[in-house]
């Protein structure tokens, strides 16, 4: 495996416990999990981390292949040394949750993959380029405004200002590098063809009006696939179900990891 810069990263929880790491997407950073980390840093060792040129980490490798990206976290739990962990992910760290069971199994433990898919259909492909275009012309600011109005309705912004701060800030953190880099690996990722090798326990959590990152009947289509995989589906909420539907995702994460 080649040598990657080390993301930064935080530890919390429980010494000598289980392990939980909370995997982050695209314009994340270690604060899009913090209340669900500190709620099973009770029971769990939990990791948290910033990926490549967003917030405090280092900017991307070059190249920076999806697969990279995925050894990226195998090269922080070797730092650490972490043999296994369980995983949670939305969207695109979602995708990357499922694809640690995929090519690193003896590393897993349980794998919590939220709003997510195997593969960026071809007419998204086109979304996404776009996306990186107008980082290159302008900026993360303008473009923060933009992921965020379409993350969260306007009634949900408007009765939780504080959510819709948190989300835009934490966005225009992102350096441009950065964000490229992951959303074209977002686009290179395909491992649809390899889900029914993964055997480590799944709960695949949908949100009831996700309608781009992971829609209800995509997650359905992706359990059937999974050997080993339970799907839940978090009502009124969007893509964000973390922040839209706090209590509903503590909830699933809790019962599934006791189970």
């Amino acid at each position: 495996m080649r040598s990657f810069p080390l993301f930064h990263h935080q530890v919390q929880g429980k010494a000598d416990a289980p392990w939980v790491t909370f995997i982050p997407g695209i314009g994340n950073d270690a604060s899009f999990w913090a209340v669900h980390a500190e709620i099973l840093a009770a029971d769990y060792q939990v990791l948290t981390f910033d990926p490549w040129g967003h917030n405090l980490s280092p900017l991307p490798p070059e190249p920076c292949s999806y697969q990279a990206i995925v050894d990226g976290v195998i090269a922080l739990w070797d730092h650490l040394g972490i043999e296994k962990s369980s995983v949670v992910g939305l969207g695109f760290g979602g995708s990357v949750s499922l694809s640690l069971g995929v090519t690193h199994p003896q590393r897993i433990e349980k794998i919590v993959a939220c709003c997510c898919r195997p593969r960026q259909p071809d007419d998204r492909h086109d979304f996404w380029r776009d996306r990186c275009t107008k980082a290159q012309a302008n900026g993360l600011n303008k473009l923060g405004d933009i992921t965020v109005d379409r993350w969260l309705s306007d009634d949900f912004r408007q009765s939780h200002p504080e959510v819709d701060q948190q989300l835009r800030s934490m966005i225009k953190r992102t350096t441009v590098e950065g964000y490229c880099a992951y959303v074209n690996a977002f686009i290179e990722m395909d491992f649809s063809k390899q889900l029914g090798q993964l055997k480590a326990p799944v709960l695949l959590l949908a949100a009831e009006h996700d309608h781009g990152g992971g829609p209800v009947e995509d997650m359905q289509a992706m359990a059937g696939q999974l050997p080993n995989a339970q799907l839940n589906i978090i009502q009124g909420s969007g893509h964000i179900c973390n922040f839209e539907a706090p209590d509903q995702v503590a909830t699933q994460l809790k019962n599934f990891f006791k189970s």
